[in-house]
């Protein structure tokens, strides 16, 4: 196994551009629980990971681990549930008003007659073994039938990648933390974007696993008060999605964990990644990854990007969890933007302020962008933005 630190350069944040007025927004399912990554097939099928509920009638407080993960389809007319039994881990509310975030299935693709899943997690191999058999999947990529390909959770444990980047021991977050958010193909192996390990991790013959990069945490100014940070109920709500440690630097900045998200390959050639960046406004990069070489920033000054597609062009589409937190009220709406693939110009694109906490994000065959909106909880859409 080989680990790659990624230097962190400076970069100009790409120029926006200005928006269209309105949106054209259709909610094609609802009533999803906890949905995350989203993948759009030729034939227009489109499929969903829902991260599950974790266990029904765990105790309140308690960390539970049942089986409540699922795949979900929607093919032409028809939509449901296809895949269902999958690993599925979340703390059960003390409150019941409150959403259940759940740690589960995070990504899928379809392989041949069946389908690829990636699994979410938060912590290593120990925190697994504690949960049961019923977590032994969890932090893995595993065919729905069963097969794990890949085991990101005991990379992370073996190795720890990222504890060159020297972050200060924090109480809230262990060390040792993988959470497998996205993958993508590399010829007849994979890449995973770990949010928890801050790192790229390949995944080869026989799930033999590499370190392919180590992301930097990211230097940007201290908020003044619309940037604020997560409170402490959506810190719990958050907590299956992304850590939240920081750090306040000598000279007034921020220091925030790179937090990779969404990841594919271009029609370039080239791998892009984008991290979440603390989820501080402005935080976040997009990263352009040839393997077997060093990393680069292409793209900075975005925020809380929690996933990437691109269109027929080749252009990225960016997808912002939300715009900020504040200390009263519910987080601010996410967006959606356009990054030229050429120039970096920075296009919004309309979405009326409609995005609440949405996670994943697909184009299909006609260029029709889909999102996973309302993704902390069992209210869970999936939506359809057109232009």
């Amino acid at each position: 196994m080989t680990a790659t630190l990624v230097p962190g350069p400076a970069q100009a944040s790409p120029k926006e551009a200005k928006a269209a007025d309105t949106a054209n927004i259709q909610v094609i399912a609802s009533k999803l629980n906890n949905p995350r990554g989203i993948s759009v097939q030729d034939d227009g099928t489109i499929l969903v990971a829902e991260s599950g509920v974790g266990k029904p009638g765990c105790a309140p407080g308690t960390k539970c681990v049942g089986l409540t993960g699922s795949i979900y389809r929607v093919k032409g007319s028809e939509q449901g549930r296809v895949v269902t039994g999958l690993p599925s881990s979340a703390v059960a509310p003390t409150n019941p008003y409150e959403p259940i975030s759940a740690a589960g299935p995070n990504d899928v693709e379809a392989n041949g007659s069946g389908y690829l899943v990636l699994n979410g997690f938060g912590g290593g191999t120990d925190d697994r073994d504690k949960l049961g058999k019923d977590a032994a999947k969890l932090g893995t990529l595993q065919t729905a039938s069963g097969w794990v390909l890949g085991d990101l959770a005991k990379h992370e444990t073996l190795l720890d990648p990222d504890w060159i980047l020297g972050h200060v021991p924090n109480p809230e977050e262990a060390s040792i933390h993988s959470n497998p958010w996205r993958f993508a193909r590399n010829g007849r192996g994979f890449l995973v974007a770990d949010a928890g390990g801050n790192d790229l991790v390949g995944i080869g013959f026989g799930g033999k696993t590499t370190t392919e990069a180590i992301f930097p945490d990211n230097e940007i100014p201290a908020p003044g008060g619309a940037a604020a940070a997560p409170s402490a109920k959506e810190k719990k709500a958050l907590s299956a999605l992304v850590p939240q440690a920081t750090t306040t630097a000598a000279n007034g900045t921020v220091k925030v964990q790179s937090v990779p998200s969404g990841i594919l390959k271009g029609k370039d050639g080239a791998f892009y990644m984008a991290d979440m960046g603390g989820l501080r406004p402005g935080g976040s990069r997009i990263w352009r990854i040839v393997p077997g070489h060093r990393a680069e920033v292409f793209a900075s000054g975005l925020t809380a990007v929690s996933d990437l597609a691109q269109d027929s062009d080749g252009n990225l589409i960016a997808l912002t969890l939300t715009g900020g937190f504040q200390q009263q009220g519910p987080p601010l709406p996410g967006k959606l933007n356009r990054i030229d693939i050429k120039t970096k110009a920075v296009t919004e694109i309309p979405t009326d302020g409609k995005l609440s906490m949405a996670t994943g994000l697909a184009v299909g065959p006609d260029d029709e962008i889909y999102v996973t909106n309302n993704s902390v909880g069992t209210e869970g859409q999936l939506i359809k933005i057109t232009e």
